[in-house]
C-alpha cells in the first residue's frame, strides 16, 4: 500500500503522543489509563507497520 506521507507522519505523531501519556500516567500510578495508552500505542504501531511494510 502506498500511503500518503502526511498519514505516516500523523500516525507517528500519534504514537509519540500515546507514549508520552503512558509515561505521564505511569508516574502518577493511574494504571487503567496507562493500559489504555499502551493499547492505543500498539494499535497505532500496527497501523504504521501496515502503512510502511511495502516501502515506496
Amino acid at each position: 500500500m502506498n500511503a500518503p506521507a502526511w498519514r505516516i507522519w500523523l500516525v507517528a505523531a500519534l504514537m509519540c503522543g500515546w507514549a508520552i501519556l503512558a509515561i505521564r500516567f505511569g508516574t502518577r500510578q493511574e494504571w487503567p489509563m496507562v493500559g489504555l495508552s499502551v493499547i492505543l500505542l500498539i494499535s497505532n504501531g500496527v497501523t504504521l507497520w501496515r502503512l510502511t511494510r511495502h516501502g515506496k
